[in-house]
């Protein structure tokens, strides 16, 4: 047999040698990154069901923490939102009862103010949403739950209007706020009634009724509005002070439901937490690769390719020379 044949023989078995090794090559190349086992299957030898379990598990548990984030998030902006709604009536009740006690008209004007000012900004609050979704509409979640400052107190001065006495202008505000079929929930709140989602915080409570109701009053009461039977002494402003602060009551029982939900949530963070660590070290048992090892393996095969290509080269000028003698 010739050296030609021979020298090709042998450089044909070293570029298959050479393929081989770019395979092991970039098989460690992705072990020495990731840490796992490049062919799951063959070093996993028939326990391939015991990692895809073991891998579902770790998908499962994350979807779980982002469903606990997502619903973190928007009890953490409902809280926040009734935090404001408080802070934003918080003094009203008092100043204007006091104003009235003293019979200050000046006073008592600058305290509807305050007051109208506080119901453009708590409506706002609460029309609050995360992303495209209301907080206070339940299931309702794409439609705004309440409608403006200016539209609840044209109703109120609408029922002023056609009141005959302050009693029955009190008691048309009682039908309006209260009763089921009363403007307030047929008209000027517009979500659902109701919310499958129990982290939900519905709008149409009546701690959300009776705040907007003292501070509607309270706004009509200036002097400027000339709105009968909302002056001191009225019933209709006596009530709306009493609901003002009944409904600023509630709202702390509310948020105090709120921060139960939150802190449960917290907790199964946490519960999760602590199983995917232990998830993730079971399945880097199973499946993983020592990242050190690997990177070894990784310099002895690129100095065998190197080594293999020096020799191909070698093999190929012997050739030549034997062909030209």
């Amino acid at each position: 047999m010739s050296s030609i044949s021979v020298n090709g023989m042998l450089n044909t078995a070293i570029v298959n040698n050479i393929g081989g090794l770019r395979e092991q090559l970039e098989a460690r190349g992705e072990e020495a990154t990731t840490g796992f086992q490049s062919d799951l299957v063959q070093h996993l030898n028939g326990r391939i069901d015991q990692a895809l379990l073991g891998e579902r598990a770790i998908q499962d548990n994350q979807d779980e923490q982002s469903r606990l984030g997502l619903r973190s998030i928007r009890l953490s902006l409902t809280d926040s939102t009734l935090t404001s709604v408080r802070e934003l009536t918080e003094g009203l009740q008092i100043g204007m009862l006091g104003a009235l006690g003293t019979g200050e008209v000046e006073a008592q004007d600058l305290f509807a103010t305050e007051a109208r000012t506080a119901l453009d900004d708590v409506l706002s609050r609460m029309n609050a949403r995360n992303g495209e979704r209301f907080l206070f509409s339940g299931d309702a979640t794409a439609t705004s739950p309440f409608g403006t400052a200016d539209e609840l107190l044209a109703d109120i001065r609408t029922i002023a209007q056609g009141a005959t006495d302050e009693a029955d202008f009190a008691a048309q505000l009682d039908t309006y706020f209260d009763d089921p079929a009363g403007g307030f929930q047929t008209n000027f709140y517009r979500g659902a009634q109701t919310a499958s989602d129990a982290d939900s915080v519905v709008g149409n409570q009546t701690a959300f009724s009776d705040v907007f109701r003292g501070l509607a009053v309270m706004a009509l009461s200036r002097t400027s509005e000339s709105v009968p039977f909302v002056g001191a002494g009225s019933p209709a402003m006596d009530t709306a002070l009493q609901r003002l602060e009944r409904g600023r009551t509630e709202l702390v029982n509310i948020q105090a439901g709120v921060g139960m939900r939150r802190a449960n949530i917290a907790n199964e963070q946490e519960l999760l937490s602590r199983e995917l660590t232990l998830l993730n070290q079971a399945f880097t048992d199973l499946a993983g690769k020592d990242q050190y090892e690997a990177a070894t393996q990784l310099r002895e095969l690129e100095a065998n390719l190197e080594a293999s290509y020096l020799l191909t080269t070698r093999l190929s000028n012997l050739s030549i020379t034997n062909y030209l003698r």
